[in-house]
């Protein structure tokens, strides 16, 4: 039993999953979405490019006409052939170009900029009859016939109540000549565009929801799968443990280089070290540069030696700065107060600080105030 739940797919696709899957070319794509956004493309330069159009194709009617009256109507047989080619070409051209570029968009807008290697390579199995047999008889063929199904469906329904509404209008135009046949023809062409687009819209969308929840129910995978492709991109025990070394020696290297470069040194003064910084000339209030506990703290206090930073002994102080703040973070306005005595006494002793190893080693300054000690100048 727990073997078959295993086997089952239910989880959702990972990153991975999706980004190998789209490297292959298998996206969410619904034609019906390329297709509407075309048709849209379509019926809209009809639309506004009509009355040029059917200017061009009354003029050609016209030059025809009067080809045909001339009595060498050989002679201009090739006139006429040519004329017809320039206008069929003024007008097909345009309208090719315009329902390719809305292919392109179409398809850009469900899945972006895709160029995949693999989609266009030739695969045995597309030709291979038991596959071909099992494309036929697939649950995909057979949604698209349902989709093809609604869609005739609802274009008869409309256009049969759009034609049975016009077709009085169209008949009665007859008689008015051909500037009103072509105004009552315009008007009915752009009614029946325009009601085909919204049913192309409606399967569209729903095409589209049904791709999406294919295509990811196709990518679904086991409890295993996820676990297994989990432990393949973190990396075995020992890569992780390299990363995990890596990480901390160059987080110790810039711990110990800002540490160099600290103003100071708070300590506990054996487990925590805290480094702060001030530099009222960029920013006006202290900051915390780097931390450390135990070891690290162990080598931020001999680095802090060797570069005469001044270190402070201070636990309260130490263990909320090391807790509460973090590096780069400013010392929040409860900590003033004790990080300005160590400023303090940092401006009163700067010039035999930063220069080598101090005379003293941790400075208590709750103990020089006890005892009434100098300041070390």
């Amino acid at each position: 039993m727990s073997g078959e739940t295993s086997g089952e797919k239910t989880e959702l696709p990972t990153p991975k999953r999706e980004r190998e899957s789209r490297e292959k070319g298998q996206v969410a794509k619904s034609t019906e979405v390329t297709t509407t956004i075309s048709l849209f493309a379509v019926i809209a330069y009809l639309w506004f490019a009509w009355d040029r159009n059917f200017s061009k194709l009354v003029g050609l009617m016209d030059d025809m006409a009067s080809l045909a009256a001339r009595r060498d109507f050989s002679s201009s047989a090739g006139e006429g052939v040519f004329g017809v080619f320039s206008t069929f070409m003024d007008i097909v051209l345009p309208l090719i170009g315009v329902a390719i570029a809305a292919g392109i968009f179409g398809n850009f807008v469900q899945f972006g900029f895709l160029w995949a290697v693999d989609s266009i390579m030739p695969k045995l199995s597309k030709i291979s009859p038991g596959e071909g047999f099992k494309r036929i008889f697939s649950m995909k063929q057979v949604v698209q016939v349902l989709k093809s199904i609604l869609k005739i469906a609802l274009l008869s329904t409309m256009l049969y109540f759009t034609v049975k509404y016009a077709i009085g209008a169209y008949i009665n135009s007859l008689s008015c000549g051909i500037p009103c046949i072509a105004n009552i023809s315009g008007a009915i062409m752009k009614l029946i565009l325009g009601i085909s687009f919204l049913a192309f819209v409606g399967v569209a969308i729903l095409d589209f929801m049904f791709q999406k929840h294919t295509h990811i129910k196709s990518l679904k995978m086991t409890k295993d799968e996820v676990k297994r492709e989990h432990k393949e991109s973190e990396g075995s025990p020992e890569i992780k443990g390299q990363r995990k070394r890596i990480s901390q020696e160059i987080l110790m290297s810039d711990n110990l280089e800002n540490t160099r470069k600290a103003s100071a040194v708070v300590v506990n003064p054996t487990h925590y070290a805290v480094a702060i910084s001030y530099r009222p000339d960029e920013v006006a209030v202290p900051l915390v540069v780097a931390k450390g506990l135990d070891l690290t703290a162990l080598k931020m206090r001999t680095e802090a030696e060797a570069a005469g930073v001044p270190i402070f002994a201070n636990v309260k102080l130490a263990r909320m700065l090391h807790a509460e703040v973090e590096i780069e973070e400013l010392v929040p306005q409860d900590m003033f107060a004790a990080v300005a005595e160590i400023l303090v006494w940092i401006d009163k002793n700067k010039n035999i600080l930063y220069n080598g190893p101090l005379e003293r080693g941790v400075i208590d300054l709750e103990h020089e105030k006890k005892n009434g000690d100098e300041p070390l100048n």
